[in-house]
């Protein structure tokens, strides 16, 4: 009786559900999807990223609750948050530390994207929102340690405004309306907190759900050797990838499907793709506990504007900009090292779609897009190694007697 009575509300919560929003034809459309099978780990991720955004922004929330965005309190109640609310450290560290990983994860999928050509037409919109998904975690990154409102936080914030005052045209006015008044003070942290809170993770989850969904509708591309002919030993295909690779042809047939490319050999999205993804995902959560519980969120001293000692270090993904500054000494070159010269190399990442007209997709058929790249990784990695290098030497000539 009891489980009829189960049963009876479940099929009639879900047939309501069903009429109104096509659960069955969605979730279809999501699981039954055919994707590249092979090298089919280094696709996940993307998925990662996405599931490390959603615990970025649960943990967000759970601060929120204690945060206070005042000038006065701001740095007391991260402390508050630190060591007396129940799992408040823990907490605190996943959301700083998953932070770092995001960022470091949309580089490292940003350039598996790049290695296999997966950003050619049509899939163009797919790299520029990537592109963008960067640039915003890192400014989510930049901000959020401005909120613990310590002595990092605050010259944190001067050298941004100071940065933003660079732009060119409308620099002056970004840093008026992030100072909200003639010198940093509360306007500064409540403004910065806006962007971190709400303007930012906005914008983020809008990116990066569309980006996603673009994904499902063009499908996966994969990589150059998901397009290779099978080799005589290879084993033959299994029912599952006939299946999958037999619907993924029908689509790429079909005038009203987007997809375009057809993969040598597919398989279904559900349940061994997503069993990969959920795998990944996992594995990068657990791996996230490592440095939560060994190397605690710092929280330094209370702000002090006219310190002469205190010597400010960049956050790790700033460590480039700060070494180049040092090859454009002066007044009139910095600007051109801090501003004009990311702008170029961001503007073009974002074009690049385009400016690449080369029909190949093997690295060997792209070797001076994919040198090229390289060489803006090495160098952004050999200034971060330098201003590394020279900020641990400062701190050690440095340390209080």
């Amino acid at each position: 009786m009891f489980r009829w009575i189960i049963d009876s509300i479940y099929n009639r919560t879900y047939g309501w559900l069903e009429r109104r929003f096509a659960i069955s034809r969605v979730l279809y459309r999501l699981l039954r999807d055919p994707v590249p099978e092979r090298g089919s780990w280094f696709y996940t991720l993307g998925a990662a990223i996405f599931v490390l955004l959603i615990v970025q922004v649960v943990t967000g929330i759970f601060l929120l609750f204690y945060y206070k965005p005042s000038f006065d309190q701001a740095r007391d109640s991260v402390l508050y948050i630190q060591n007396q609310v129940f799992l408040g450290w823990l907490v605190r560290g996943i959301h700083y530390w998953n932070m770092v990983a995001l960022v470091a994860l949309v580089g490292v999928h940003m350039t598996r994207t790049f290695l296999s050509a997966a950003y050619k037409a049509p899939r163009e919109l797919i790299w520029v929102l990537g592109t963008f998904l960067l640039l915003l975690m890192v400014g989510t990154a930049f901000t959020g340690g401005i909120l613990r409102w310590d002595q990092a936080g605050y010259f944190d914030v001067v050298v941004g405004v100071k940065i933003a005052s660079w732009t060119p045209v409308i620099g002056p006015w970004l840093a008026d309306l992030w100072r909200g008044g003639d010198v940093i003070g509360p306007n500064t942290l409540t403004r910065s907190f806006s962007l971190h809170v709400w303007l930012l993770p906005a914008a983020l989850l809008l990116v990066a759900t569309t980006h996603i969904a673009l994904v499902v509708i063009l499908g996966q591309f994969g990589s150059w050797v998901n397009y290779e002919p099978e080799r005589p030993d290879a084993p033959p295909p299994t029912e599952d990838q006939i299946a999958s690779h037999k619907k993924l042809e029908e689509e790429v047939l079909n005038p009203r499907s987007r997809k375009v490319n057809l993969p040598t050999r597919t398989t279904w999205f559900f349940p061994q793709h997503l069993f990969k993804e959920a795998v990944v995902s996992l594995g990068f959560l657990l791996l996230l506990l490592i440095p939560v519980f060994l190397i605690p969120v710092p929280v330094e001293e209370p702000p002090d504007p006219a310190t002469v000692t205190y010597g400010p270090t960049s956050m790790w993904f700033f460590l480039f900009l700060d070494q180049l500054f040092l090859l454009f000494p002066g007044a009139w070159l910095i600007p051109i090292g801090a501003t004009i010269v990311e702008g170029i190399v961001f503007a073009t990442l974002l074009l690049y779609p385009w400016l690449d007209r080369n029909p190949g997709i093997r690295p060997s058929q792209r070797i001076v897009s994919v040198f090229l790249y390289f060489v803006v990784i090495a160098a952004i990695f050999i200034l971060a190694t330098l201003a590394a290098s020279r900020v641990f030497n400062y701190e050690t000539i440095n340390i209080p007697r």
